[in-house]
């Protein structure tokens, strides 16, 4: 009897063992809840499936990005945007928001910010997104952040990390 005992307690640990995966290293980047990106009308980022790992770090996917490096911050976010509008939600992607992105100023220019003169304020983001199993660059859309600053509301802090590319030096969180 005792010989089947430690049988099936031994069974139990195999397959306990075979049945949890290995630690997500991007968890804390994942995005908690769907919520609205400020000063947009019609886009969204939402959680990624619970067992979706991604294939690329949020470093390698930032070196996607148009201009990458140009700015000293990014939030940095393992998330699925959905254009509310027509109803599609895009793959799993890191999704950059970059905070100062500048505008056209000047008179006679296509777009200005009412001519404020001073087109490069923090409330002024950037988002653009990488999938974050191929790496393809996804394209990018503009915002306007709330007069407290917005924070994605992800699962957990991530640490800071660096991502060096040719145009500069740029802290994701």
């Amino acid at each position: 009897m005792r010989p089947r005992v430690l049988l099936v307690a031994a069974l139990v640990v195999a397959a306990v063992a075979c049945s949890s995966s290995a630690p997500d290293p991007y968890a804390a980047y994942r995005q908690a809840r769907t919520e609205d990106v400020p000063g947009t009308l019609d886009w969204q980022i939402g959680p990624v499936p619970p067992d979706y790992r991604a294939s690329i770090g949020p470093t390698d996917a930032y070196d996607e990005l148009f201009d990458a490096g140009s700015r000293r911050r990014a939030y940095a976010i393992l998330a699925q945007v959905t254009n509310t509008s027509d109803h599609t939600v895009g793959p799993p992607a890191w999704v950059f928001v970059t905070p100062r992105t500048c505008y056209a100023t000047a008179k006679g220019d296509l777009v200005s910010p009412g001519r404020t003169g001073n087109g490069c304020t923090d409330q002024n983001l950037y988002v653009q997104g990488v999938n974050a199993t191929t790496g393809e660059r996804l394209g990018g859309f503009t915002a306007f952040d709330t007069p407290t600053p917005w924070v994605p509301a992800r699962a957990g802090t991530p640490a800071v990390v660096t991502a060096d590319v040719q145009a500069g030096t740029t802290r994701l969180h």
